[in-house]
């Protein structure tokens, strides 16, 4: 029943830092401006702010997933708990994957490296909220490795 809980609170970490990283991302490319989103009103939230953090937050989530896959899985064994370690892998996973699109895609990387800066932020935002939600407790569910 614990590790049924488990891989449940892992989930609901990964859709929360997809959503944190889709977020940041859209503030960070200036799609949705600050002035924007505090012109949203109390009656419910701006049709720019919706649209643009769910497409960031699906596109993040799409492109982060394999590779978040295999973090998760060493941090459960590992038992890795400390925020440091979920801000650098999510940073790395994060500015990683538009290098691995970009080369697929043409061949060579053009343009400058704004959007691989953004994306280390993004990822690192996520990474962190994926550990208050789900990496606190990372590896809980094992039983105790203590010999007497």
């Amino acid at each position: 029943m614990t590790f049924l809980v488990r891989l449940c609170v892992i989930t609901a970490g990964f859709i929360v830092a997809a959503t944190v990283a889709g977020t940041s991302l859209a503030l960070l490319t200036r799609l949705l401006t600050l002035k924007e989103a505090a012109q949203i009103s109390d009656a419910g939230l701006g049709a720019g702010l919706v649209v643009a953090v769910i497409a960031f937050a699906s596109l993040a989530g799409y492109a982060a997933f394999i590779p978040s896959v295999v973090v998760i899985l060493y941090s459960e064994f590992a038992r890795r708990r400390d925020w440091l370690f979920y801000a650098l892998c999510g940073g790395a996973i994060a500015a990683i994957a538009p290098l691995v699109v970009a080369l697929a895609g043409s061949g060579a990387r053009t343009g400058g490296y704004e959007f691989l800066f953004m994306s280390l932020a993004a990822g690192m935002l996520g990474g962190i909220a994926y550990w208050l939600v789900a990496g606190r407790k990372a590896g809980n569910w094992l039983p105790d490795q203590r010999t007497s």
